[in-house]
């Protein structure tokens, strides 16, 4: 931190008003420890930066002598709180974090830079997104200093320049709404559109996304998972539950979609103009229309069991997307005391007292691919059943050896990916995790990252406030106590 010196100007008695201030201030401020000075005469060459969640702070692990350091900066720097980091990033010489509770970037010098200190707040390269946008994840264009990044709470993207953030674009929506009033208070829907997948007007909560680019054409894909615990039946639904005086499905997700832009690769200059870029809204496709339409599962998709999508990337042209399912907790069953609803598909067989309420198993988790061979509109490839509930913040590849790793509410999990599908296949399902969490119900782990030089994965035990190492096999290889709730991190190496 610098403070700089009191004005010149003394007051009788040898104390100026600017240093009578800043006692003042400096006997308000709350002492924490801090392994700053450490950390810095360290130099660290190869770090691990790990984003705190409730701390609400940077810690770095030197990856080299295995040293952890914490409390090295606070994010959320023009605020004490409520800052809710999610996302970790990287640019030429630069940190950046998402914060979704101030609704801004924010960037740190990675001590690179000849004129500032490591993890010195850069105030030039703060960008504000508006109230309540909820921004999640960085979703960066490859190659360039351009990123989009999703708003959770309002459903859209928007573009930014990562060097030039005194130029705000436009937020972009994720659906192109129904003119309709009736869908206000009501479970109306109508038949879908091409930039409306559902037919209903209902929240998306877009989360996480992927670019591909395609000679001067860009294409942006942004899942919406579609939360709602109140999903009231409408006509033809046969499976349902009471609650209260409301009829609902017993899960909690609605259909996920898939939000698909184009935008032109060629206009990203610093101080483009948002014309010569052409961000829009191409279509909007219905992932279980595409999920139960074309797999070999059995049944069809119903009210409250939606996908959940919480990650994509992709690679040779498959767009890869982790859904989580319902996402932790344990299944309900039907009791003697409630209304049973009929099978789907039958009017006269009902379920049993004690079967499994479907939307409610948090053992769902699948790996969706599709293929980007038409990039307006991307088709089924095939779907891995890989259990549990994975993903909360992005997952980790290891790009040499193909394979994609994902932390989640019970334990640790991967899967191999290919050149085509039949290159696809489970490694640690939920029935086979890296690591395991001991009480599903409390015990979570929240981000990972892997590291090819030491052919080791670091993850982010949140709910012990640990960074743990192992091997791909799952061997520990160490263990470091880290700031409150560790979530996203990163691997930076100086060049």
């Amino acid at each position: 931190m610098k403070i700089n010196k009191p004005a010149a100007g003394l007051l009788r008695g040898g104390m100026s008003i600017s240093a009578l201030i800043l006692l003042i201030t400096l006997s308000c401020t709350p002492v924490y420890d801090t392994d700053y000075q450490a950390f810095f005469a360290a130099d660290v060459q190869r770090c691990l930066y790990i984003l705190n969640g409730s701390a609400e702070s940077l810690s770095g692990l030197d990856l080299d002598e295995g040293t952890i350091y914490n409390s090295l900066q606070t994010v959320g720097y023009y605020n004490s709180s409520s800052a809710v980091p999610n996302d970790l990033y990287q640019y030429d010489g630069r940190l950046y974090v998402v914060l979704s509770g101030q609704n801004a970037i924010e960037a740190y010098d990675a001590g690179e830079s000849a004129d500032a200190q490591i993890l010195d707040y850069l105030p030039d390269y703060r960008h504000y997104f508006k109230n309540g946008y909820n921004p999640m994840y960085f979703i960066p264009v490859d190659g360039t200093s351009w990123v989009f990044v999703s708003g959770y709470k309002t459903d859209e993207v928007q573009l930014v320049n990562l060097n030039d953030t005194e130029t705000a674009y436009s937020f972009t929506a994720c659906f192109e709404e129904l003119d309709d009033s009736s869908f206000e208070h009501s479970e109306t829907q109508t038949e879908p559109t091409v930039k409306n997948a559902a037919g209903d007007n209902k929240k998306r909560g877009s989360t996480s996304g992927s670019v591909y680019i395609d000679g001067g054409t860009g294409w942006l894909y942004v899942t919406n998972v579609r939360y709602d615990a109140g999903i009231l039946l409408t006509e033809g639904d046969t499976l349902a539950e009471y609650s209260g005086s409301n009829v609902q499905a017993p899960g909690e997700f609605r259909e996920a979609t898939l939000s698909i832009f184009s935008f032109n690769v060629p206009a990203l200059t610093d101080g483009a103009a948002e014309s010569s870029i052409n961000l829009h809204l191409v279509a909007e496709l219905n992932l279980e229309d595409i999920y139960y339409g074309a797999s070999d599962v059995n049944g069809e998709y119903f009210p409250g069991n939606g996908l959940n999508p919480q990650s994509s990337f992709i690679h040779n042209g498959l767009l890869t997307i982790v859904c989580t399912g319902t996402n932790g907790g344990s299944a309900s069953a039907f009791t003697d005391s409630e209304y049973l609803p009929y099978l789907p598909g039958s009017t006269t067989v009902r379920y049993d007292v004690g079967a499994e309420k479907p939307g409610t198993n948090p053992d769902d988790g699948i790996i969706l691919v599709l293929d980007l061979s038409s990039p307006a509109a991307p088709s089924y490839e095939g779907h891995l059943d890989i259990g549990g509930s994975p993903v909360l913040f992005r997952e980790s590849v290891d790009e040499s050896g193909q394979t994609v790793y994902l932390a989640g509410v019970g334990g640790i999990q991967s899967f191999k990916y290919g050149n085509s599908f039949s290159g696809y296949s489970v490694l640690h399902s939920s029935d086979n995790m890296i690591i395991e969490a001991e009480n599903t119900a409390y015990d979570y782990y929240s981000g990972l990252s892997y590291d090819e030089d030491d052919d080791l994965l670091y993850i982010s035990f949140f709910s012990e406030d640990r960074i743990v190492a192992v091997t791909p096999e799952g061997v520990s290889a160490g263990s470091w106590t880290s700031g409150d709730g560790p979530g996203a991190l990163l691997i930076y190496n100086k060049e």
